[in-house]
């Protein structure tokens, strides 16, 4: 790849500050090159675990435990460990968006808006017994564990059962277990 076909050359981090969501993590600001949201519609076809706003234009993905919010020119990133991860993160997703830019004929771009699950989506798809068997006090507080990624579906015993199965199917589906 030539550096006239990359979409997006390079990136600078301009502030790292206590985030607000983890006291234990950081918030991390990073300004771009170039614009980069001709690529949104053409992740949005590809990537499952992405929320397109084309109103907003912006993409946000939740990786591990960090929420990744992309805008033209900017990225705002919440729950990462410093200026390093930051570099990792900002690094995986500029060289993805670039091999996504240069296959792009190869792509059929979908604009339409995509949501990220939330925990009440999640909260309804287990079996909301409370019965603490993973470990948490609430059904709630094990979606949240699954969404932050500090919980994995196999600590909910009751999906196991029939009644409860379809339910954790559509989970596994949803958070690629």
């Amino acid at each position: 790849m030539t550096d006239d076909d990359l979409l997006w050359h390079s990136f600078t981090i301009t502030h790292v500050l206590d985030c607000i969501a983890d006291p234990t993590k950081n918030r991390v600001i990073a300004e771009f090159s170039d614009n980069i949201s001709p690529v949104f519609p053409y992740l949005n076809a590809i990537l499952s675990n992405l929320m397109y706003n084309p109103g907003a234009n912006t993409v946000t993905i939740k990786r591990e435990w960090r929420i990744l919010t992309f805008y033209p020119h900017v990225v705002v990133m919440a729950k990462v460990d410093g200026a390093e991860d930051a570099t990792a993160q900002l690094t995986w997703f500029k060289d993805l968006c670039n091999d996504i830019w240069r296959r792009r004929e190869e792509i059929v771009p979908c604009y339409e808006r995509r949501k990220l699950l939330g925990p009440l989506d999640v909260y309804q798809l287990l079996p909301r017994l409370n019965c603490k068997a993973c470990g948490e006090a609430t059904c709630m507080a094990f979606a949240f564990g699954l969404l932050l990624g500090s919980r994995r579906l196999s600590e909910c015993t009751p999906l196991q059962e029939d009644a409860f199965a379809e339910g954790g199917r559509r989970l596994a589906e949803f958070l690629d277990e």
